[in-house]
Parts: structure tokens; C-alpha cells; sequence
């Protein structure tokens, strides 16, 4: 018996693009009370929270390679979650997996370390903005030294101290590859932002030194060291510095980048107006932190100031003891 394809109706079909379907799964209700926390966490807020790391192991890694991996994690945290399970895609060729790991936990942040024959030793650093990837680097990591070749890395800081972050060289402001490398090296290393510092909580430094490379060809290097501080008694009231190198300690070479498109960056660093200092009239704050402000005078008369007065008595006795000697006006 032929088989008649004219007996069976021909329903429409309809084609949903990437975007609608992920918006459409995107839009489930929350069933228990624990998905509706972490749905309202995950919704904007005028002050966002602290920005979380997931640190991510490639397909190979050599020893180096997973002991850098596991001492940014030690560095960040509690702000870091590692993620130890071989990766097989590699962010620069297909990201869409790191982008679902990183929404899955919630991570605005993500390194991604690799080690090929092509490109051995590799360090990727990038950003997530909406759930989906801003931008990202990638470095490529010589004279690495780890925490254990240092004498004071038993004198480890405090779980999620915030560091000081200190840049040398012209360069992070006058390049521009370099101002999106200390962009990205503030957001990972930076930590939490504070509106007060105590000074007895700075216990970790971390240095960048921008190295000039000769020919406009050549790649951007950037040395990062990481001290611990100490501060011991002075005769004076400030405190003594003295500074102890804790490790890691390593050179980026920058290798290949992915920069962000314009309108999506100028989105990201948008600042809500709920957020922006009210401005006060007549007042502004140096660039030291130091608030000045103006007053405005109208004009002077001199005429109407008020002036001390003597009446006649006390003119008469000024005139007689001598002080005050007075002018008889002519006859006209």
C-alpha cells in the first residue's frame, strides 16, 4: 500500500529565534521560596553588590598553570568560586559556556587558564555584563613564582581583606590597551568598593608596573607583585611601612583581546540617578578628597555700615582734653 503524504495535514510550523526562546524559559515563576530569593537577587539594583569571580580549568593545564589557578582563588576570597572540572571549550572560540556557568552561580567575573603547545601558559581574564560576555583578555604568564618560594607566605592576610592597588608607568594612561588592561585588573583584583578604609585593615598590596616596550608592534607587559604590610611603631603618629613580598609573582604579556562593543560598555558603566550624589550649590570636593566651598557677597555700601557714634557731650569732653580738635567753617 503507497503511503500518501496528502493524508496527513500540514501543521504550521513557527520559528523561534535564540533570543525569544531564551527570554520565554527566562520568564518562569518562581515555585518555592528559595527560587524567589535568588530571582530578586539577581534583578538590578541601584547599588550592586560585590563583583564574584568563578575561576575556571582548561582542558590542560600544567602544574603551574593549576597552582596560579588555585592562589587567585585563595586571593578572592570568599569573592571566588573555583571550578576545577576540565573545560574543554576555550572562551575566544565558542563562550557560551562560560557565560551559562557564570549565570548559573551568578558571577560577573571569570579566568580561564590554559596550557597548549601554540600557547603555553595562558591567562584569561574577562567580564560579563546582563548575563552575557563584555569583554576579556588573555595573557600570556612568564616568571611565575608561586606563594611557597616565599618566606612570608606563611604569614598569609585575612580572608577577603580589601588590597591596595598601585599602577607604575605612563602607559596605563596614555595606551589604550593598557587602560582596558587596569580596567580589568582593578575589577579582579580590586575587591569589594568601600566608602571607608581603616588603616589598620591594609594588609596586602598588589603592584603593577607597566614595562615600555620598544615599536608601536609590540606587546603590553605588565609585572604584578603582591606585599604584605606591616605596620610597626614610629616615634612619630603615623605608623612605620614596611612591606614583605607575599606571592604570587608573575609577568602578562598581553596576547589576544575582545573589546567591548560601544554601546554595551556605555550601558555597563551607566550610573542610576538614585545613585548620583545630589549636587550641592557652591561646593565641590579636590581630588584629595578635601570639600571646598564658596560664599558669595553682594555688593558693599559703604555708607550704610554701621559705625560707632558720639553724641555732643562726648565730643565736648573729647574737644577739651585735646584729642579732638575742631574746624570752624567761614562765614559765607
Amino acid at each position: 500500500q503507497a503511503f500518501c503524504a496528502r493524508t496527513f495535514p500540514k501543521w504550521p510550523t513557527v520559528l523561534m529565534g535564540a533570543d525569544a526562546l531564551t527570554e520565554v524559559l527566562t520568564k518562569r515563576k518562581p515555585k518555592t521560596r528559595r527560587g524567589k530569593k535568588i530571582l530578586k537577587d539577581r534583578e538590578p539594583k541601584v547599588t550592586e553588590d560585590a563583583k564574584t569571580a568563578l575561576i575556571i580549568r582548561g582542558a590542560r593545564t600544567s602544574n603551574d598553570m593549576t597552582t596560579l589557578l588555585r592562589e587567585l582563588h585563595l586571593i578572592r576570597t570568599p569573592l571566588a568560586m573555583l571550578y576545577m572540572r576540565k573545560h574543554e571549550e576555550h572562551p575566544f572560540e565558542d563562550c557560551s559556556k562560560v557565560e551559562v556557568l557564570c549565570k548559573k552561580f551568578d558571577h560577573a567575573l571569570f579566568a580561564f587558564g590554559s596550557t597548549s603547545k601554540k600557547r603555553p601558559s595562558r591567562l584569561i581574564l574577562g567580564r560579563l555584563f546582563d548575563g552575557a560576555l563584555l569583554d576579556m583578555q588573555e595573557f600570556n604568564i612568564e616568571d611565575y613564582k608561586s606563594m611557597q618560594k616565599f618566606r612570608s607566605s606563611s604569614k598569609e592576610t585575612l580572608a577577603g581583606s580589601k588590597p591596595l592597588m598601585v599602577f607604575h608607568g605612563p602607559s596605563f594612561d596614555t595606551d589604550e590597551r593598557m587602560k582596558r588592561v587596569k580596567s580589568l585588573l582593578i575589577d579582579f583584583f580590586g575587591g569589594a568598593v568601600a566608602d571607608q578604609v581603616l588603616l589598620s585593615g591594609m594588609e596586602q598590596a598588589i603592584v603593577c608596573t607597566a614595562l615600555d616596550q620598544p615599536g608601536s608592534d609590540a606587546k603590553p607587559k605588565v609585572l604584578l607583585r603582591r606585599y604584605r604590610i606591616s605596620m610597626q611603631k614610629s616615634g612619630s603618629s603615623l605608623p612605620r611601612v614596611e612591606l614583605e613580598e607575599l606571592g604570587p609573582s608573575l609577568s602578562l604579556a598581553l596576547d589576544r583581546t575582545r573589546n567591548p562593543d560601544k554601546d554595551r560598555w556605555k550601558q555597563s558603566i551607566k550610573v542610576p540617578k538614585e545613585a548620583k550624589p545630589k549636587k550641592v550649590k557652591n561646593v565641590k570636593t579636590t581630588e584629595m578628597g578635601k570639600t571646598v566651598g564658596k560664599f558669595h557677597l553682594g555688593k558693599q555700601d559703604f555708607h550704610q555700615i554701621h559705625t560707632v557714634h558720639h553724641g555732643a557731650s562726648k565730643k565736648k569732653k573729647l574737644a577739651a582734653s585735646g584729642k579732638v580738635t575742631t574746624v570752624e567753617k567761614p562765614n559765607e
